[in-house]
């Protein structure tokens, strides 16, 4: 029964989102400012604090004259995993799904819907994206980021969210 409401709670958080634009308190310090990144021509961009490099678009998504075109494809955790392994963007092969901490490291809390910085990532939505951290004793759950304001939950592996690839370096 706590599973089930679980589960129930999960839909509910993500399919009860209504799409508006972000809101920001320039009142709080940014956690990812602008400067903070270094935007690449080719869809790609580097967060200078983690040494991370990110693909700028979700999956499903194309990079096209500076902007995400298209819609985000949703993935159920195992899918998610593989077609990490398997894609190939801007000439590099060794993209990845980050683990739940890296993509913590994305959040911008002074923010929500997004909850992420949207210079470096356009046209990101406030959707939740899939780790690649399991939940520990748990075999069904892994971690996953709400971007709308930017928590992170466990969901069931079966469900069907979105991906945000990163490759370690530059």
């Amino acid at each position: 029964m706590k599973r089930l409401k679980l589960s129930l709670y999960f839909c509910l958080l993500i399919h009860a989102q209504v799409s508006v634009a972000q809101t920001c308190n320039p009142h709080i310090i940014a956690d990812a400012p602008d400067s903070r990144y270094t935007v690449n021509a080719d869809g790609t961009v580097l967060d200078n604090k983690t040494v991370l490099t990110w693909m700028r678009c979700s999956l499903g998504q194309t990079w096209h004259n500076g902007v995400c075109t298209g819609s985000a494809q949703p993935y159920n955790w195992p899918s998610a995993l593989q077609s990490a392994e398997s894609a190939v963007f801007a000439g590099k092969n060794d993209w990845r799904l980050p683990n739940l901490k890296e993509l913590q490291s994305l959040v911008e809390s002074r923010c929500y819907d997004p909850a992420i910085n949207l210079t470096a990532f356009p046209n990101a939505t406030g959707d939740s994206f899939w780790s690649s951290s399991p939940i520990a004793n748990y075999n069904i759950y892994a971690w996953i980021v709400y971007f709308h304001y930017g928590n992170d939950y466990w969901g069931a592996k079966n469900h069907n969210l979105y991906v945000r690839l990163v490759r370690s370096g530059q």
